[in-house]
């Protein structure tokens, strides 16, 4: 899912600009870069997106030779270039990798065969319905056939295959599958062709035929059977050029009527994810490999591309089933790879988590590696499903090489600033590297180089497959649970990272496999703490008072046999007892937390619980985390903060809804640059634009949050410095000294300031008519995609889309697509929502103002079954200009504490159209001396703001 840059004015220059009485339209809230001019600079986005899959950060690339000498695919990171010299046989063969992603390529040189020259991928599955052919019987005349609307030569060479002589037919329309290449499919530079296909039962089976050419005729295209009969793909193109987008055919039988699914990658997410998981000889370069080459593969499409990259309901659950006993009939180890997430409001409570986790109850030989999510550096932000307790959640570093050192140097990976942190769960459990070069569709020449925690989930998946394929001589194969230990026992924190950054950290496969031969499994603990009962941690927030015990559940999986444990801190204000007993598989585990002396910001500590024998061994790690707020009460305060190397500063921040505030980053004199990343109360990336840098030449760096868009709680807000020279900064927040309210009545505005402040200030009140928005409220039974038809108004020229919906409904989601297209069905954006509350703004394609778009709505669940669900949708519209409301002003005013201001505004007819169900949108500023503006962006409705 695309990352949208929302860039917008500086509040403060909004006063100016309604004085002249005129500007682009301004927002409830903005990042920004100071000092700023009109236009400020663009905001950098929150990091990569949270989605089938986890979309990376793309590059251009190098030419593969160039990147294999760079050493591209990191394998030093783990030490798997060593692992290979020392065990070249156990390279992933004799394994099994199932890919639950957007498709792979299997034309793409290194998805070609294994290291022993077997066929690398196996099968190919759509599970999103997103290439689903509807079929119907052709009429034939003569040689020709008449399918859905178009005529096909060929008839009399189809028939001949055709068993019983009938012919069914169909044709793939481009326009539903997005933008292109996948709107484009055949690559004939037009966008909405529909595709003629043939299908007849032959006797191999249901066989496919496809112009493929686009000549009119089936003379020459060869027949394609099901790709898991005989591993045939095809692709359509008009030259003699290869096709730009390789598709493979799913075909099965309905009461003898052929059901017919196209599987492609038209994101090239998938096959980037599959290259490093397994790729051997990487666009024909000798010895540029994936991690584990000798592994086999099976691609399971789980992601509607067109939408987002989102899944589609129970898409998750039937995949993950099908590679269960795909492996099992043929006997392989299995390595589950699921480079997907959403973000973190339902951790370790979502109801795919559960589903997850009871699947491979079923069948623990299985592992699955789930990506943690790309969402950092904020604490809590771990996505569904990376905090189900079964899997091993992975969380993404950066490898020097990307930096710009070269493979020989010294130094090691550090944590990645996008990747998503633990907190409130126990995870990730480990990183590898979030950066690499790997195999995409011939499309996507030049996007080899991606980042994001999808690129090291399968990266994990392969040294899991390398040491299965290690394990030949041992009578009965290791379970995922010892898999999993092993890896974690190898792992190693990089430097200034802790169990919330990194879980155990980077793994080493050659201590791992020395630990899976020496070490018999572990018993497996679960911790039932913070609300949180298989992974829980303890995160605690603290101003100087009195902290109560904390209770921990702590039980072995396998629920028989006493055990007795030792258990140790590693923060002295964390005291916990010298050792716990199980007696039955269960005891509980008290902590005393003292906060009273922790200065403001994140102080994190460890638990661990080790075997009470002589060579003791962790079974598990507690997190605690304690965070330590600024005042919440000054009107202005400041913490300084000082950033090592790769280092994160936290600075957590009180905030009182519909109160405006402001939060300015400044660095040292001389100090390197910083990248500011603020975070809303529970993880959530600052809707607007989570990242900006701050220092060495750019100046300081402002959050400026309108009071509209200040959620109640606590703001988090991290200092990053970069991976090879810490920083200092200084963190000022400002709060605005009144909360602003807005009403029409009549042909006027009344505008409401209430001070809450305990002095006397002097503000000046303005108001502007900034757009209008439409207000939907979404109420369904069913899982159905959703269209909703708006009208553009002629003087739009931007948009943007706000949605809400309960917290506890989003459980039972894996995914909701949002996807806008115009009235013609053509996509221009996608923005799928990763939280319950989310926020877009697409660009107005042009010739849309006057005009219809529609919003694409596409629920996904964990379940089957009927679904009810709501969702509070909101779309405002922006013109070029802002009106001010009454240019002549009114006169500061002098506001006692605790006291409120009213004053009206006159409107007279509104000079915008607001017809469609349009509601006015108004801006309200408050001037507080000469420099502080506080603004609101408020829609009134019914006389009262909303």
């Amino acid at each position: 899912m695309p990352v949208v840059k929302i860039c917008r004015l500086a509040a403060r220059s909004l006063l100016i600009v309604f004085v002249a009485g005129c500007a682009a339209a301004p927002p409830a809230s903005s990042a920004q870069v100071k000092p700023a001019p009109v236009a400020e600079r663009p905001v950098s986005p929150a990091g990569p997106a949270t989605h089938v899959a986890v979309v990376p950060t793309r590059v251009r690339s190098l030419p593969p030779a160039e990147a294999f000498r760079a050493g591209l695919m990191a394998l030093g990171s783990t030490g798997v270039s060593r692992f290979a010299e020392a065990h070249p046989t156990e390279d992933g063969r004799g394994v099994l990798i199932a890919i639950l992603d957007t498709g792979i390529d299997p034309s793409v040189p290194g998805l070609q065969v294994t290291t022993d020259g077997l066929p690398k991928v196996l099968d190919l599955r759509d599970f999103s319905g997103e290439g689903r052919v509807r079929l119907s019987s052709a009429e034939r005349r003569g040689d020709t056939l008449l399918i859905a609307g178009h005529r096909l030569i060929g008839a009399t060479r189809v028939a001949a295959l055709a068993q019983g002589g009938e012919v069914w037919g169909g044709a793939l329309e481009e326009l539903p599958l997005g933008e292109p290449p996948a709107a484009d499919i055949n690559g004939n530079g037009t966008v909405g062709d529909s595709l003629p296909v043939v299908v007849v039962r032959s006797g191999s089976g249901w066989t496919l035929f496809a112009d493929a050419d686009g000549n009119g005729t089936l003379a020459n295209d060869r027949p394609v059977r099901d790709y898991a009969v005989a591993r045939e793909t095809f692709g359509w193109t008009s030259t003699n050029a290869p096709a730009s987008v390789t598709l493979a055919a799913n075909l099965s039988d309905s009461a003898g009527a052929p059901i017919l699914d196209l599987f492609f990658d038209t994101s090239s997410h998938g096959s980037h994810v599959a290259g490093i998981a397994a790729g051997h000889n990487i666009y024909d370069v000798e010895g540029f490999d994936g991690v584990a080459p000798g592994a086999r593969l099976i691609g399971l499409k789980i992601a509607n591309d067109a939408h987002g990259g989102v899944s589609v309901s129970t898409a998750m659950r039937r995949a993950l089933a099908y590679a269960i006993a795909f492996a099992h009939e043929r006997r392989l180890p299995l390595v589950v790879n699921l480079s997907f997430g959403v973000g973190s409001a339902a951790e370790g409570t979502a109801r795919v988590d559960m589903v997850v986790d009871s699947l491979l109850a079923e069948h623990p030989d299985v592992v699955m590696t789930v990506a943690a999510g790309n969402d950092g550096p904020g604490l809590g932000t771990v996505g569904v499903p990376g905090s189900a307790s079964r899997v091993l959640s992975i969380g993404a570093s950066q490898p020097p090489v990307f930096g710009g050192l070269a493979p020989s140097d010294s130094a090691a990976d550090v944590v990645a600033l996008f990747s998503s942190r633990g907190g409130s769960i126990a995870a990730p459990d480990l990183i590898a590297p979030g950066t690499a070069y790997s195999t995409v569709p011939q499309f996507a020449t030049g996007g080899e180089q991606e980042s994001g925690t999808s690129m090291a989930t399968p990266y994990v998946a392969g040294l899991a497959a390398r040491l299965l394929s290690g394990t030949d001589g041992i009578a009965d194969r290791p379970a995922a649970r010892a898999i999993g230990q092993a890896l974690r026992r190898s792992a190693r924190l990089p430097r200034d990272a802790g169990a919330l950054d990194a879980g155990w950290g980077l793994p080493d496969i050659n201590l791992a496999r020395e630990s899976l031969r020496r070490d018999a499994a572990l018993p497996e603990l679960l911790i039932s703490a913070g609300g949180h009962q298989e992974r829980g941690a303890i995160l605690l927030t603290s101003s100087g008072g009195r902290v109560p015990p904390q209770h921990v559940i702590v039980s072995r999986r396998d629920g028989a046999g006493a055990l007795n444990l030792v258990v140790r801190s590693s923060a002295p204000w964390v005291r916990v007892p010298a050792g716990l007993s199980l007696p039955e598989g269960r005891g509980e585990l008290v902590l005393a937390v003292d906060a009273a002396r922790l200065p403001p910001g994140a102080h994190d500590a460890v638990v661990e619980l080790l075997t009470a024998t002589s060579n003791a061994a962790v079974l598990a790690r507690i997190p605690v985390t304690v965070r330590v707020p600024m005042s919440a009460s000054a009107r202005v305060a400041t913490q300084a903060v000082k950033i090592g190397p790769a280092g994160v500063q936290r600075v957590f921040i009180p905030a009182e809804a519909g109160r405006g505030m402001q939060v300015e980053i400044g660095t040292a004199a001389g100090a390197p640059q910083v990248t500011a990343s603020l975070h809303e109360p529970g993880g959530m990336p600052f809707r607007d634009g989570a990242q900006i840098p701050a220092g060495s030449g750019d100046g300081a760096a402002l959050f400026d949050i309108g009071g509209g868009d200040v959620q109640e709680g606590v703001y988090e807000l991290d200092v990053v410095s970069g991976p090879l020279a810490g920083s200092a900064a200084t963190v000022t927040v400002r709060r605005a000294p009144v909360v602003l309210d807005a009403s029409i009545e009549g042909d006027s505005v009344r505008v409401a300031a209430r001070s809450v402040i305990g002095t006397p200030v002097s503000v000046r009140l303005r108001a502007g008519l900034v757009g209008a928005e439409r207000r939907i409220a979404i109420h369904r039974a069913d899982g159905a995609p959703l269209r909703i038809a708006i009208a553009v108004p002629q003087w739009a020229s931007r948009m943007q889309v706000d949605a809400r919906m309960p917290p506890e409904q989003w459980r039972r989601f894996t995914d909701l697509g949002m996807t806008f297209q115009d009235r013609r069905g053509r996509q221009f954006a996608t923005a799928p929502i990763d939280y319950p509350l989310a926020r877009a703004a697409p660009p107005l394609p042009h010739g849309m103002a006057g005009d219809t778009l529609v919003v694409l709505l596409s629920p996904a669940f964990a379940d089957p079954g009927t679904q009810e669900w709501r969702l509070d949708f909101q779309v405002r519209f922006y013109p070029e200009r802002v009106v001010g409301l009454d240019s002549g002003g009114k006169p500061a005013v002098q506001l006692s504490a605790g006291k409120s201001l009213e004053q009206r505004f006159f409107t007279g007819p509104l000079p915008i159209d607001l017809s469609g169900g349009l509601t006015p949108v108004l801006i309200v500023l408050a001037q507080e001396g000469e420099d502080s503006i506080w603004m609101r962006e408020i829609s009134p409705q019914g006389g009262k703001a909303r």
